[in-house]
């Protein structure tokens, strides 16, 4: 197989940090999530006639918000592992690397 030519490098890492951004930018829509989801909570005086459920509601909206949280959190490691791979790719294939260690 042929090493790739400089223009395939640069529309492979390319590929790569868009599709980071896109991680990024489903980050920042989780966490309207956790926003929405903190604005659900109540205290047991809003909760009124609902008191049989109030604990049940308090964990779900707990939930919500701690997966939710760890969403955004896992999207950005995502995003920045992208970004880390296009990285090392264009240093690797500017050291010429790849057709060094013969892996084309």
């Amino acid at each position: 197989m042929a090493p790739p030519t400089a223009d395939q490098v640069r529309a492979a890492t390319a590929a790569l940090r868009d599709e980071a951004d896109v991680w990024d930018r489903q980050a920042g829509e989780m966490g309207e999530v956790v926003t929405l989801a903190e604005a659900m909570r109540l205290n047991r005086v809003q909760a009124g006639l609902f008191q049989l459920v109030f604990d049940t509601y308090t964990e779900v909206v707990n939930q919500v918000v701690d997966r939710s949280g760890e969403g955004v959190r896992r999207m950005g490691e995502v995003a920045n592992t992208l970004r880390q791979v296009a990285d090392t790719y264009e240093r690797e294939e500017a050291a010429n690397l790849h057709r060094i260690k013969g892996l084309y």
